[in-house]
């Protein structure tokens, strides 16, 4: 038996949008990955002072977004757990879960490059890049930028884990303020989380408001 390589996408994904979901393709088809989970979480400690959607929606959202694409998988462990939602501790649960498995799967942290410059300054940086290979979808060499104040096993990992990736430069932010404003959003993420999106009446979108 063969062990499999799941790549663990976690996020705030209110709402998962078509760069996401690029994102994940392209890492999965260039890296030769079985699998990317999604995971959204409860609060990210990055943004304490925001005020997201309830998980539920956003689970739900995510459900919709990848229904019938056989290698993307959602997971609600955010769900059960207290905020604010630590990487680290996602990682150590999957990784337990398999530990007693005769082939178990290799794990990957997905990450858009976005994310990158804050790295250092998530919680326990040095234990995650111990604990998985870092997967994260470049779009403007990034690399490059400076990172004289990250920890060598930290460079090393961000630098060993850039994969080029294509420009699809969309936010959950944008998305949002369209639908406040009643604009056309079916050009930024599946038709299916549109309509849940008006059918939940969620981000002040009108129920006739299916785009």
């Amino acid at each position: 038996m063969t062990r499999k390589k799941i790549g663990l996408f976690g996020g705030t994904f209110d709402p998962i949008h078509n760069g996401h979901l690029n994102l994940a393709f392209e890492l999965l088809e260039k890296k030769n990955l079985d699998e990317i989970w999604f995971i959204p979480a409860q609060i990210n400690p990055h943004k304490a002072h925001t005020n997201p959607t309830p998980i539920e929606y956003r689970l739900e959202m995510v459900r919709c977004a990848i229904r019938g694409i056989s290698y993307f998988r959602s997971k609600d462990l955010e769900k059960e757990r207290p905020p604010p939602s630590y990487t680290i501790e996602t990682l150590r649960t999957f990784i337990a879960a398999q530990a007693k498995k005769t082939a178990p799967h290799q794990f990957y942290l997905v990450m858009g490059e976005d994310s990158v410059p804050g790295f250092m300054r998530w919680h326990m940086s040095e234990e995650i890049v111990s604990l998985v290979p870092l997967l994260i979808g470049s779009r403007s060499g990034i690399w490059q930028h400076e990172m004289s104040d990250f920890s060598l096993p930290v460079r090393e990992a961000i630098q060993q884990g850039f994969t080029e990736t294509r420009l699809m430069d969309i936010s959950g932010t944008e998305i949002r303020n369209r639908f406040v404003r009643g604009l056309y959003c079916g050009h930024l993420l599946p038709p299916s989380v549109s309509k849940y999106i008006a059918k939940r009446h969620l981000y002040g979108s009108l129920k006739t408001s299916s785009n």
